[in-house]
């Protein structure tokens, strides 16, 4: 796992810093690192309460995996020089009262693409001697990738508040050791007839175990192996909790509604996914071929937010046609798709992509109904007439300019094309069931801004939503 989990605490002479970070070196070489020469220029710079590596005579700790030669590298501040002001800069926002809940043990997420984004537990710790008899303490574990350090929020908070439980406990019985021979000071203290002298004290003479960043390298080692090992990064959004696991196996070969006379078609076209030479057969740019470039928006809208398309001819000329646009949709709605309809009731039924023979009649266009009629012949240079006397919003959703912007992107491939397509969906599928599961509007409302839905995503959120849990 990518990341960096950084122990920080809040120093009464030096404010809030980093105390004792752990990261993945991959490859970069520990030789490499000047170690020495952070450390000893770190250590002029802070306290003995700050300082949590040069007491022990040792400049950082490190193991690793022999099985995927990631290294795990335990130092006061973090070694990459890039990632040391975003670590001090998320040790400040995660100690300062801008994010106090005021509960301690609580979980804060906070950050941007800039700063990278941060998963904070702060928690306090016993000390007979602080102010407050306390000491601040924070968890944070610093990542890039956003909905990744999201959908790992559970398995991490778990852990990590085991290790503040760890830490508290230590602490507390140190202090109850130090409260039989503190009780005349602190009467003293009490009556005014003595002040309170500020004693700087490291972590390892808080808790009384002299082998405490040992201890934390190893837990803070194993969340990021295990983050990387068990919690695998998808290109979808990913798994919440809550979301049922994704099975391994290959989905159904047939998964559109077909006419026993399209069977043969059918069965060519999924041969073809599987061969390189007829990657053209089941692009999204085929539409778009098809249709004038409004025309090609018209009818992606149309399928993505649930408005009725048919399409008219016969079905050798709409097979392909009816393929690419199953494509708009996620599997779970591809029983919204009929191919080849035979038969007038077919129309007025749940079906809203469908493609007819020229002998049946279809419904006029309207708002709720987008007409594509294959001509016997090409008229002004095109090949289908296009009815729908509506017109596209203003502000498109999000999902559809981001496949309009794929479609005309000239480097992509047509099997790249089809993936990134297919990568989209399933990013929106997955919000639309994140979204199904909220149990209130307001947590709702919270959950789409963490997803990015804006107001023009709506339409697609409220036709999606019915059809996928």
């Amino acid at each position: 796992m990518n990341a960096v989990i950084a122990l920080c605490h809040f120093c009464e002479a030096h404010g809030p810093c980093a105390l004792f970070c752990t990261q993945t070196l991959r490859d970069t070489k520990i030789d490499d690192l000047q170690l020495e020469q952070q450390q000893q220029q770190q250590t002029k710079l802070t306290c003995s309460a700050c300082n949590s590596m040069g007491r022990h005579n040792f400049n950082a700790i490190y193991s690793t995996d022999t099985e995927s030669g990631a290294t795990f590298m335990s130092t006061r501040v973090p070694v990459l020089p890039e990632v040391f002001t975003l670590v001090n800069q998320a040790a400040v926002l995660s100690l300062s009262n801008e994010i106090d809940t005021n509960k301690d043990g609580e979980f804060v997420f906070f950050g941007d693409s800039t700063r990278g984004h941060i998963l904070s537990h702060k928690f306090r710790v016993s000390d007979l001697k602080a102010r407050g008899s306390f000491q601040l303490f924070s968890i944070i574990v610093l990542m890039k990738d956003k909905y990744f350090l999201l959908n790992t929020k559970p398995f991490l908070a778990e852990h990590l508040k085991k290790v503040s439980s760890e830490l508290q406990a230590g602490a507390l019985r140190t202090k109850e050791a130090e409260e039989i021979n503190y009780s005349t000071a602190r009467q003293r203290r009490l009556s005014g007839q003595q002040f309170l002298t500020h004693s700087y004290r490291s972590l390892p003479e808080l808790t009384g175990e002299d082998n405490i960043f040992p201890q934390l390298h190893s837990h803070f080692a194993w969340l990021l192996l295990a983050g990387s090992r068990f919690l695998t990064e998808h290109v979808t959004f990913g798994n919440l909790p809550w979301l049922p696991p994704q099975s391994s196996g290959r989905p159904p070969a047939q998964r559109l509604t077909y006419n026993s006379s399209t069977l043969p078609m059918i069965q060519k076209y999924e041969e073809s996914i599987d061969d390189p030479e007829q990657e053209e057969f089941f692009s999204l740019r085929h539409l778009k071929k098809v249709l004038r470039k409004e025309e090609f928006a018209m009818v992606c809208y149309c399928a993505l937010t649930g408005i009725k398309i048919i399409v008219r001819g016969s079905p050798e000329r709409t097979f392909r046609f009816m393929v690419c646009l199953k494509k708009l949709l996620p599997e779970a709605m591809h029983n919204l798709i009929r191919i080849d309809a035979q038969h007038q009731h077919s129309i007025s039924s749940e079906y809203k992509i469908i493609s007819v023979s020229n002998d049946i009649a279809v419904p006029i266009a309207s708002t709720g109904v987008f007409r594509i009629d294959f001509l016997d012949r090409h008229v002004n240079g095109h090949e289908v007439s296009v009815k729908w006397p509506a017109e596209l919003p203003r502000k498109l959703p999000d999902l559809m300019v981001k496949l309009l912007k794929a479609v005309e992107e000239k480097i992509f491939t047509e099997l790249v094309l089809n993936k990134q397509t297919k990568v989209l969906i399933e990013e929106w599928k997955n919000k639309v069931i994140c979204l199904n599961h909220a149990k209130s509007s307001s947590v709702q409302l919270k959950l789409k801004k963490v997803l990015g839905v804006q107001p023009q995503d709506q339409p697609l959120i409220n036709y999606w939503s019915t059809h996928l849990h």
